[in-house]
């Protein structure tokens, strides 16, 4: 079995490659998960989508997503342990009359939906961008996203 030492700083502990921080060190971990959603909520996110996504609407529907999808990443199977990501499929900025509906949300790791945002972003400034997002299916975007694992 492969190893490294923790990640915290005066640790030098031994574990599995597949973590990142001792057993001692865990909660540093989600420390540090809560800390960078916090200050990105504050420096880049627009102040009507944070208060959305703070709400208790917003809340139950997302744990309602993550649980119907059972915790698993709807593109490549993976368990979602550390951060419950559920993204819109069509994205909120496209179309917000579909911002709480469950057919247009899914869960995702946060592997894959990093590469869907890298996506999102390259469509939305193509030619005919927007319209674009609105018509991408859940099948189409699984097929975007790994190919896009694949081209890496």
């Amino acid at each position: 079995m492969r190893v490294h030492e923790c990640a915290y700083r005066t640790c030098n502990e031994l574990i599995p490659t597949d973590r990142r921080y001792c057993d001692k060190h865990k909660q540093y971990e989600q420390e540090q998960v809560k800390y960078r959603n916090k200050r990105y909520n504050k420096m880049y996110r627009d102040k009507q989508r944070n208060t959305f996504y703070q709400s208790k609407q917003w809340q139950r529907v997302r744990n309602y997503v993550i649980n119907r999808d059972c915790y698993t990443c709807q593109v490549c199977g993976s368990a979602v342990t550390d951060r419950k990501i559920v993204d819109h499929i069509i994205p909120l900025r496209v179309d917000k009359t579909r911002a709480l509906d469950t057919s247009n949300l899914w869960s995702l790791c946060d592997r894959c939906h990093n590469r869907k945002t890298i996506k999102e972003e390259q469509i939305l400034h193509s030619a005919n961008g927007l319209n674009k997002l609105k018509h991408i299916s859940k099948e189409r975007w699984k097929i975007y996203i790994q190919e896009f694992s694949n081209d890496q």
